[in-house]
């Protein structure tokens, strides 16, 4: 299986719920022949020369591994949908390994943020100089006390 990435430019007529089902749509379509590795929204952006009288669209990257032979029937899956400006797909030139393991540590350290949230009880913890009920605010100020005697003293 070979890496390969897809950028689509999309008119900018529609919602974010009709981009996000033409995305999911693509997405599908990936998924049916390869794997998905990373899914990129690069939002509406400005196209250098209009096409199909539009001067905006929105942009979309697409990387994923397949089979070459996978490429043809997504060309002519994508040239189908109407709602698609251009498109295209080339060959990934980065290091597929490097993305692989960068969306492994974001997916883990996404599992890890949650499971903290999860079971941190909900306990509010005051900032520096904020007194608390337990007596910490007077501990604190005993250490800027003695701070301040040893800047005198040091004078």
């Amino acid at each position: 299986m070979n890496p390969y990435e897809l950028l689509l430019i999309i008119t900018p007529d529609h919602d974010e719920n009709e981009a996000e089902a033409l995305t999911n749509q693509v997405k599908s379509i990936i998924e049916g022949g390869g794997t998905l590795l990373k899914v990129d929204p690069w939002g509406k952006k400005r196209l250098a020369y209009p096409i199909r009288k539009r001067s905006e669209g929105c942009y979309v990257l697409y990387i994923f591994e397949c089979a070459p032979g996978f490429v043809a029937e997504l060309n002519q899956s994508l040239h189908v949908i109407e709602t698609i400006l251009r498109y295209m797909v080339v060959q990934y030139e980065d290091d597929i390994d490097k993305l692989k393991a960068e969306l492994t540590t974001e997916t883990t350290e996404v599992k890890e943020s949650t499971s903290d949230e999860e079971s941190t009880p909900d306990k509010e913890v005051p900032s520096d100089g904020e007194s608390t009920s337990d007596g910490n605010a007077e501990a604190e100020d005993t250490t800027d006390d003695a701070e301040a005697e040893n800047t005198t003293a040091s004078a």
